[in-house]
């Protein structure tokens, strides 16, 4: 027999929004060369989530690979504005003959101090005589690196794109900073700098700023189950997660960005209630190379059929077990096919079955720790 992989629903803290509605225009230059332009960018600059007020000015970052120029909007901090999520401050950027291609965007709007507030960045593709619709989402806290990667420094190509590494925040980022990933569907992911908390792996959180620096703020996702807790990146090196009984076996999908990252599993008890070492919310799993890590739990009590270990997003035909059951299933069956049924996991060094019942070994055990009782 065998253990049905649990599955991970994570999704980065920051979540896209979709939807804009433009507003007044603020016009500016881009090193004009005194002929006409040919092309310019409207920039529309929106807030992730929640709003801030008192913005004072936008300073913009424009990078067109082979140079980078430095905006302010309004020049002098004047204005008094409030970001949000649904109303866009818009302003135009022009473009000279000399300029093309896909330049990017990066916005941090100012305090009446000249504190950044935040940060986002965006592409665009310029055509001449053309006109290129950008829309930037600010992330609140977030920072603009100090420097970016060295894509020769031995980072893989899961990282050399970035301008923070998450496995090495202190590089780009700086002391009591973090590197948190900002992950869009069909989009490369983006590295913020934000500042760090104390977060340490398996806490809760409400932000990127309660973790530690090299981890960051996720969310278990499943019908009844929505928890944030701090997950620390470990560059696919079981040896950076520095807790025994931890692996680096849990992958991180960010948009386009290929291969994978990767964040360290959590060490916790999947016997008996399969809640210790977990999260409030989440329930401790058992995966097929028998490491533990905590996910939402599912509905299917002991005996119930099963498709998988942790609990479903509404997916035709799912169907997962509650913490302390795992979803075992004959070998060489299909899961998906519905072939397996919610047992109780037990530990073979010390097991402890229900009355009639043994605990037998998962099939192809190489570190004879857990088994399920039949």
């Amino acid at each position: 027999m065998i253990a049905e992989r649990a599955r991970r629903e994570l999704r980065a803290q920051s979540v896209g929004l979709q939807g804009v509605a433009m507003l007044g225009l603020v016009s500016a230059s881009l090193l004009l060369s005194g002929c006409k332009d040919d092309s310019y960018a409207v920039v529309s600059v929106l807030t992730r989530a929640d709003s801030v007020s008192g913005v004072a000015q936008f300073r913009v970052y424009v990078d067109n690979a082979a140079a980078e120029d430095v905006l302010l909007y309004p020049q002098e901090p004047t204005e008094n504005l409030t970001l949000d999520t649904t109303h866009p401050i818009t302003f135009s950027v022009e473009f000279d003959s000399t300029r093309g291609g896909s330049p990017s965007f990066g916005v941090e709007p100012l305090s009446l101090r000249g504190d950044p507030v935040g940060y986002g960045t965006a592409s665009g593709s310029l055509a001449q005589n053309g006109v290129a619709n950008v829309t930037v989402f600010v992330e609140l806290g977030a920072r603009r690196p100090l420097r970016g990667i060295d894509a020769g420094a031995g980072f893989d190509s899961g990282t050399s794109g970035l301008t923070c590494n998450p496995y090495a925040p202190a590089v780009a980022c700086g002391p009591d900073r973090t590197c948190g990933l900002l992950c869009n569907q069909g989009e490369p992911a983006v590295g913020m700098c934000y500042a760090s908390g104390g977060g340490s792996p398996g806490d809760t959180c409400a932000s990127n700023n309660d973790c530690a620096p090299g981890s960051q703020c996720f969310t278990f996702s499943a019908v009844g189950c929505s928890v944030m807790t701090c997950l620390r990146f470990c560059d696919h090196n079981d040896a950076a997660c520095g807790e025994t009984g931890t692996y680096c076996n849990v992958p991180i999908v960010c948009g386009t960005t290929s291969p994978s990252f990767a964040a360290c599993s959590r060490p916790c008890d999947p016997t008996g209630i399969g809640t210790i070492g977990c999260a409030t919310g989440l329930g401790c799993f058992v995966y097929a190379d028998e490491s533990t890590d905590c996910a939402c739990p599912g509905f299917g009590a002991v005996g119930s059929p099963c498709t998988q270990n942790s609990g479903c997003n509404g997916e035709p035909g799912c169907a997962g077990c509650a913490a302390g059951a795992s979803c075992v299933v004959p070998t060489q069956t299909d899961a998906g096919a519905g072939g397996g049924t919610c047992r109780p996991i037990c530990n073979l060094a010390a097991p402890s079955c229900p009355s009639g019942t043994t605990c037998h070994a998962f099939d192809q055990s190489t570190r004879r720790l857990y088994g399920f009782c039949q």
